[in-house]
């Protein structure tokens, strides 16, 4: 069924020609807050919009400054696996782009909208030009948090996609940050407050997991591991012919160090191919946008993780899959490609999710290994600094399904590993309360602005429809 709007050209707020900004469901949305008399974020006394570093980054290892992208940034929290680091010389010469604690950061490409409040957590840190940042002015009356949350709304986010230009990747410049428009509610206190609360219970599962790791790493006595980088070492020929490697980083001395911990732990190993069933890639699929099946790719894989609600959509089903990839509760997925080396478990509800040609699908066939651990194990130092030590690559680092086998696994006792377990457990029911407060300060927003609407006896624009 066609759906049409007629617009005057004498009416129109703008000078945008595009039929997409007209289409009926940004009119009736754009009409639902009008009533409320918004402020834009660029008015006098709101915000000071501006966006991040336009030059290249001066990446470095060690001793720098975080430097957040566009895929840092979710709806109302940060994902930070993976995040560069840049010089301090570059950071202080662009203290224009530097956050602030109770600024907010918005994607300007990509997945165009999220917002997240900065927290005293992730700093110090830099931006980069892919996203805003809009710094509230005291005197404004409106939180952060409630900004946020009304930002990732529904009616914050068909602004931000409905402002964007743009012909192969659509962008949201400064000047159309500046254009967003926020209503003053009833709520807003509220909204804050649990919007809060939400940040509160999500530091809270990450300090879980973190307690996890550390619990792994303590009770088999390798919580002092050195793996400080050499510059200079020397090894054998017959050590580069034997391992088939001729790359310097290969031979690192702190990957010799991790593996003779594991072998003298005083605990049993095994490798991890001899623990599972044979390892098997996702599927590649390049279509997103339509559809209903998860589509899990590797940045959707981190902190033991699989975040299966911001996933892209693909318009298959893991039915209609050839290849063997369908998922079960407990399944270990690992990132091979890119951001390599990230473990998560397969949660109830995540079953029919497809995963792509960059994640690796890990059945447990040994029953004295529990799926938690082995999650934890692959991202701690222990495993992590193995994969790290096989992956091979040039513009992207990958790690091949026999070289990961290859990797040591110690047998801890199940007693520890149910204690891991627990930790865990407790760590995704605080992120879950966590998505609950923010679901339910995103309903409140949306609520109230209907509300407001229908108490004022108002009704949205007919657009004609034939």
């Amino acid at each position: 069924m066609a759906v049409w709007t007629e617009q005057l050209l004498s009416s129109l707020p703008t000078l945008r020609l595009d039929p997409e900004y007209y289409q009926p469901g940004y009119l009736k949305l754009s009409a639902d807050l009008d009533r409320l008399n918004p402020v834009r974020l660029g008015d006098r006394g709101i915000a000071y919009v501006t966006d991040g570093i336009h030059g290249s980054p001066d990446v470095v290892e060690t001793d720098g400054i975080r430097y957040l992208s566009a895929k840092c940034v979710k709806d109302n929290f940060f994902v930070l696996d993976g995040t560069l680091q840049i010089s301090k010389t570059q950071d202080a010469q662009n203290a224009r782009t530097r956050p602030k604690i109770g600024d907010l950061l918005v994607t300007t490409v990509g997945t165009i909208g999220n917002a997240a409040v900065v927290t005293e957590d992730i700093l110090p840190a830099n931006t980069d030009r892919h996203l805003g940042l809009i710094r509230l002015n005291e005197t404004s009356g409106f939180d952060p948090y409630f900004v946020s949350t009304f930002l990732n709304s529904k009616y914050g986010r068909f602004q931000s996609l409905r402002e964007a230009t743009g012909n192969v990747q659509l962008n949201l410049f400064i000047e159309k940050i500046k254009l967003l428009k926020i209503p003053r509610l009833s709520c807003m206190d509220p909204v804050a407050e649990r919007t809060r609360a939400s940040y509160a219970k999500r530091r809270e599962s990450q300090t879980l997991y973190e307690q996890a790791e550390n619990l792994l790493v303590e009770e088999l006595g390798l919580a002092h591991l050195d793996l400080s980088p050499q510059l200079f070492y020397e090894r054998r020929y017959s050590e580069t012919v034997a391992a088939h490697r001729l790359d310097a980083e290969y031979f690192q001395p702190k990957y010799y160090r991790v593996e003779k911990a594991i072998r003298s732990c005083g605990h049993q190993f095994v490798r991890l191919g001899s623990i599972i069933e044979p390892i098997r890639n996702g599927f590649d699929f390049r279509s997103f946008g339509e559809g209903e099946t998860p589509y899990i790719r590797v940045g959707d894989v981190g902190n033991g993780i699989i975040d299966i609600e911001n996933a892209e959509r693909i318009p298959i089903s893991i039915n209609e899959l050839k290849k063997n990839v369908r998922l079960k509760l407990g399944d270990v997925l690992l990132t091979r490609k890119g951001s390599y080396g990230n473990a998560a478990v397969v949660r109830p509800g995540q079953e029919t999710a497809i995963i792509s040609s960059e994640m690796m699908l890990l059945r447990l066939k040994d029953l004295a290994f529990l799926p938690d651990y082995l999650a934890i194990y692959l991202n701690s130092p222990l495993g992590f600094q193995q994969i790290e030590r096989r992956v091979h690559g040039v513009a992207f680092y990958s790690i091949s399904q026999p070289d990961l086998a290859d990797v040591l696994v110690i047998n801890a006792p199940l007693s520890l590993q149910k204690r891991i377990e627990r930790h865990v457990q407790n760590s995704l029911a605080a992120r879950q309360e966590s998505q609950r407060l923010l679901a339910d300060a995103k309903r409140m927003v949306e609520d109230a602005i209907l509300a407001a609407g229908s108490s004022r006896g108002a009704r949205p624009p007919h657009p004609s429809v034939g």
